[in-house]
């Protein structure tokens, strides 16, 4: 992925140094889903009990989506353990899937933070990777899953926040979406869900051993996971197996509340190419270039910055000149960006501030001499003002009172490593430096 783009203006106009300065002008994105044909879950038995991905097959095909699912579910599998599986790594080569649902073990998420950290998101990190490889634009939807229904009687002694349904559900849903947002992927918040359809009815979501899911449950995790992926309501014809009309209106309605009012929660803004980038600007003879840095790189796609278009420049009254540059967020082969969102257009708008004309050296002339701490500007006049700009044009020193000579002494000690501008008399000579 090419991060830098550079690209060189041929000015007719003053010789110039180049300030620049972000706007606050961002694009927006206008997506359309992918076309989704495959999936693959990742899980255990919490998959796997009532054929999960079966289930949300039917619920396709009752909704006019017709895909291939396959499931690979261990009874009481973790991330690690499917991370170090040849067998996962075989599925992740085999095929470009266009969304991959992760399952972690039931309890670990739940787990204090350290061991949750050491024995859960690394192996998280992994499968996203491993699935990414293979095709970059996936769909990455982490099925977050329920407290168990009277708490986790087995670690309940030497952990307390587990002792109780909410004290664990709420552990598993802060986890999953940290999940999330480490790896730029969805929550299928099954889990919310599964609290507001268990707190609202007498519906029961488990089976007998207050864990594993009931139709009911399997249900409600279909619905979710289905309109997770799909980012569509449901149709009135849906499947709904054993469930009952009046339980599935619960589940139905509970799942696209919660799942539609909150996609910023549930990391599904995820599909904005990110926009925060850094640029850079230097003048040889009449010529100057502008470089950005995309600083904040979407993992999922395969961007470049491109120069869409380069205004006129501006004569302003007070002599600065303004610029405006478009840049387009492009793949390297496409008029538009793909990505696991569907295909993309977005630019962004940055300005670039002009400083009049430099003056010339047999009129008037500027050294600056600068070591680690001082900077010594001498000016062939008497120095009036002296201001010194960070790269985006602001001003961050000011000095004028008690300058009476054409030599006066700055403290820059307290300056970052960086490329500052040094104005004497309002008038643009040089830059300097500091490593």
């Amino acid at each position: 992925m090419k991060k830098i783009y550079s690209y060189i203006v041929k000015s007719l106009l003053f010789s110039m140094a180049i300030i620049a300065n972000i706007l606050v002008n961002q694009g927006q994105l206008f997506a359309q889903n992918a076309k989704i044909k495959s999936i693959l879950f990742i899980g255990n038995s919490y998959t796997a009990v009532n054929d999960l991905p079966n289930w949300l097959r039917l619920i396709g095909e009752s909704q006019g989506d017709t895909f291939d699912v396959i499931a690979y579910t261990p009874g009481g599998r973790t991330f690690s353990g499917h991370s170090n599986d040849p067998l996962v790594t075989n599925l992740f080569q085999q095929k470009n899937y266009d969304a991959v649902v992760l399952q972690e073990q039931s309890q670990l998420p739940s787990f204090p933070l350290s061991q949750v950290e050491s024995d859960c998101y690394p192996y998280a990190k992994t499968l996203v990777d491993s699935a990414r490889a293979n095709n970059p634009f996936a769909r990455i939807v982490f099925y977050s899953t329920w407290g168990r229904q009277n708490g986790d009687a087995q670690n309940c002694v030497n952990w307390p926040p587990v002792c109780t349904f909410k004290g664990m559900h709420q552990l598993l849903h802060d986890r999953y979406i940290q999940m999330a947002i480490d790896n730029y992927a969805w929550v299928a918040p099954v889990n919310s869900v599964w609290k507001a359809a268990r707190d609202s009815s007498q519906m029961n979501l488990y089976q007998g051993d207050g864990s594993h899911p009931s139709y009911e449950g399997t249900h409600l995790a279909a619905v979710t996971i289905y309109q997770t992926i799909f980012h569509k309501s449901l149709k009135s014809n849906c499947f709904v197996g054993p469930v009952t009309s009046d339980d599935h209106k619960i589940i139905a309605r509970n799942s696209q509340r919660i799942l539609f009012d909150s996609l910023n929660i549930w990391k599904h803004d995820t599909c904005k190419v990110p926009t925060e980038f850094t640029f850079t600007s230097s003048r040889i003879g009449d010529t100057f270039s502008v470089s950005a840095t995309a600083t904040k790189i979407d993992p999922r796609g395969d961007y470049n910055w491109y120069l869409l278009e380069n205004s006129k420049v501006k004569h302003l009254a007070t002599g600065y000149q303004l610029g405006t540059i478009k840049l387009l967020a492009n793949s390297k082969l496409y008029l538009k960006v793909k990505n696991a969102c569907g295909t993309d257009s977005f630019s962004q708008v940055f300005s670039v501030l002009n400083i009049p004309k430099i003056q010339t050296p047999n009129k008037i002339k500027t050294i600056l001499i600068q070591n680690a701490t001082e900077l010594i500007v001498k000016h062939s006049e008497n120095i009036k003002d002296v201001k010194i700009l960070d790269q985006f044009s602001k001003v961050i020193f000011t000095k004028n009172n008690g300058i009476n000579l054409n030599q006066t002494t700055i403290n820059i000690s307290r300056l970052t490593p960086g490329i500052y501008f040094v104005i004497v008399n309002n008038q643009l000579h040089s830059r300097m430096m500091i490593l």
